[in-house]
């Protein structure tokens, strides 16, 4: 019986674009090479074939052909006829992985003795599932348990061949039988599909010294790199791979004239490469050999005008007389990076070190690889962009700055959205902060990118993390100031998740300090406004969700405090309070049902959510925007309609509807101290200290306040 799909093109009924001179498989080959397909950048080159020519049993070839093309095409009219197939086109790559596991599966029914799909029982589905969800072969995950994302990965097609059977031409399962009847594969794979995001962010630990070690690298190193990396790319494309046979005569005076100016100007010779000086221990050098690490080739091309980079042992012989007596004194060096700029130290932006030592040209290609890690890094950690997103990002993504009102410069990035798209994306903006902007600047300038080339290569966040965190913590990165970043896991959504907690939490620390959480949500929002529904408006969504359940957190915790006795200070601490009587007195007015706790606390957490909403968080204190004309930032600013704080003008100590808690003290506390010790020291200027005195002494008044609040409950526990 022939195939309803026989003769059909696969990529054109797929109605993916293809490339004008690519291949276009057909649907009787056993091999579908998809290389002429249009894919994204950030595909990965394996997915680029089906091949089912490792099924063993013809007639399942044939089947697992029809089963993907069916997933690929699902508006052909025989698909279109079966009731449980799945109706939207599947893309190359999930068809790729489906062609791995139907291979497995149906290799696994073959060893079984089956000679057709006919004759597979759940048994075999039950062996086969436990077969599979264990790692037997090491990778860099290691072995153990398949995680259930793979599983269900793994357990799709053994469930839907039972979907598409009235499809099959050479046999599929019997009528009545369909894998695990009742239950889901994400059932059977142990997947469970959660409310809230399941990613945890990066720990603070981590994160604040990683973002502060790619800030410095892009902000501070990265042209210099660039730099140098350009020139290393320069002097080894003037360099031939040819080598000198002999020592030419006519070049001794030039080369002993030079010899004499690095003995006279005490100038190092050029070292080799690393991997050169490994290939001449191989060819049996000597490790004490003074030689040992000289780029010969390099001094000789130099002085004699000729394009040697390369030179044989036995000329490097004749050159050792010479040579010896000269690197025994002057040594040897990097031929790059040498006379450094001067660049501040990250921890002390007074002392001013050199960018680097002197670097051989494999290790500025190192440093180059360092720097594309930190531009990556900072692009997905300021931006929440995902990997597929920061993988279509070209030399042409950074769009001209735009002039905003006030004088201020938008940065917008442009590239494509892979996610929940179409094959092949769709065209998308990012609003983004000025750093970020300009490291796929860089990146595209390190990676040689023009046009519509890739500024960042295709590599997995947690490599990328790894290669920064070793530099961070070598020498090389310890010289410059930065500081050790500790081992622990990194990768595209951990940061995306981090960026959506930051915003939503405001902590202190980097992200409020050197990036400033105002600027990254102000651009977010704009990016949000500027395209509804886009990538950063799904990062705004989540990170309101997330603020919601932080700013519920922290009334929770303060109507726990009322309870304890620890009452808020602050002008606002008496409306805070009769919220609090109010929601008791409603929670003693409700008759609780027959799960009296449970409705207690759900009800208790409907209360408290309303008067959540009105929360603002200031550096110092709490903001219960109830009500806009009490506001004090408003009425400074001559704004009394505003629907927001101004949290730059927050005058805590004096707006009525600002609070302070125990979490704030610390704060408060340093202002105290940081005012005490200008007023302590007798060269501060007499008018200032008389300025800065009232300021000082109303700091006290609230750290008194808070003290006095918290000593009242303690002293009321211990009675």
């Amino acid at each position: 019986m022939k195939s309803p799909f026989a003769g059909m093109n696969v990529c054109a009924e797929a109605g993916w674009d293809m490339l004008p001179d690519g291949p276009h498989p057909l649907f009787d080959e056993d091999l579908w090479p998809l290389t002429g397909v249009k894919f994204p950048k950030g595909v990965r080159s394996n997915v680029k074939r089906l091949d089912f020519t490792g099924i063993i049993n013809p007639a399942m070839r044939l089947t697992a052909k029809e089963y993907i093309f069916a997933l690929v095409v699902p508006d052909h009219e025989r698909v279109l006829a079966l009731p449980d197939a799945r109706r939207e086109p599947y893309r190359p790559e999930s068809a790729f992985n489906f062609t791995v596991q139907l291979v497995r599966w149906m290799n696994f029914v073959t060893e079984q003795g089956m000679s057709s799909l006919n004759e597979v029982m759940q048994e075999h589905c039950d062996v086969y599932r436990d077969i599979r969800s264990v790692r037997t072969r090491k990778n860099r995950r290691g072995t153990g348990p398949i995680t259930p994302a793979t599983m269900l990965t793994i357990l799709r097609p053994v469930v839907d061949l039972a979907a598409y059977r009235e499809l099959f031409t050479m046999g599929s399962y019997r009528p009545d039988f369909t894998p695990w009847p009742g239950h889901t594969v994400s059932d059977v794979a142990g997947w469970q599909t959660y409310a809230i995001p399941s990613t945890p962010p990066v720990p603070d630990e981590v994160f604040q010294p990683t973002v502060a070690a790619a800030l410095y690298l892009v902000e501070t190193l990265g042209p210099l790199v660039a730099e140098e990396f350009e020139r290393m790319l320069a002097v080894r494309a003037d360099t031939s791979d040819s080598r000198p046979r002999d020592f030419a005569a006519k070049h001794q005076a030039a080369v002993e004239a030079a010899l004499q100016w690095h003995l006279h100007e005490h100038v190092p010779l050029v070292s080799l490469d690393a991997r050169h000086v490994t290939r001449r221990l191989n060819r049996g050098w000597r490790p004490d050999d003074p030689l040992l690490h000289i780029n010969v080739g390099q001094f000789y091309g130099k002085v004699t005008g000729t394009r040697y980079a390369r030179m044989t042992d036995q000329v490097v012989e004749q050159f050792r007389p010479l040579l010896e007596p000269v690197a025994a004194k002057v040594g040897a060096a990097g031929e790059f990076g040498r006379d450094a700029q001067l660049v501040p130290r990250s921890d002390d932006s007074q002392l001013m070190v050199p960018w680097t030592l002197p670097l051989t040209g494999d290790e500025v290609r190192s440093l180059q690889f360092v720097l594309l890690a930190a531009c990556r890094v900072l692009v997905a950690a300021l931006s929440g962009m995902r990997a597929g997103e920061l993988d279509e990002m070209t030399a042409d993504s950074p769009q001209p700055p735009v002039t905003v009102s006030g004088g201020a410069q938008r940065f917008k990035l442009g590239s494509k959205l892979i996610k929940g798209q179409e094959f092949g994306g769709v065209a998308e903006e990012w609003v983004v902060l000025e750093p970020a902007w300009r490291a796929v600047k860089l990146a595209a300038r390190l990676n040689q990118a023009q046009g519509g080339q890739r500024a960042f290569a295709r590599s997995p966040m947690d490599f990328l993390h790894k290669k920064l965190r070793e530099w961070v913590n070598s020498p090389a990165g310890q010289r410059l100031g930065l500081a050790a970043i500790p081992a622990g896991p990194v990768n595209g959504r951990m940061l995306r998740r981090t960026l959506a907690l930051s915003l939503a939490h405001r902590p202190g620390g980097l992200l409020a300090a050197k990036i400033h959480l105002k600027h990254v949500s102000v651009v977010t929002t704009e990016g949000y406004a500027n395209r509804p529904g886009g990538s950063q408006g799904n990062l705004l969504a989540e990170v309101e969700r997330e603020q919601d359940k932080h700013h519920l957190t922290l009334t929770k915790e303060a109507f726990e405090d009322y309870h304890a006795g620890r009452m808020p200070a602050g002008p606002g601490a008496r409306e805070l309070i009769k919220a609090f009587e109010h929601i008791d007195a409603q929670l003693k007015d409700h008759e609780p049902g027959t799960a009296a706790v449970l409705e207690a606390e759900r009800r208790l957490e409907n209360l408290l959510r309303q008067q959540s909403k009105h929360l603002h968080l200031q550096t110092a204190n709490y903001c219960w925007f109830r009500d806009p004309h009490k506001a004090l930032c408003l009425k400074l600013a001559g704004t009394p309609d505003a629907t927001k704080p101004l949290g730059g003008m927050c005058d805590s100590a004096r707006c009525p509807q600002a609070t302070h808690h125990p979490c704030h003290l610390p704060v408060w506390k340093s202002t105290v101290g940081s005012g005490r010790v200008f007023l302590d020291n007798p060269r501060f200027p007499k008018a200032e200290k008389r300025r800065l005195e009232p300021e000082v002494e109303r700091a006290q008044r609230v750290v008194d306040e808070i003290l006095q609040a918290t000593q009242t409950a303690e002293d009321e526990e211990v009675s």
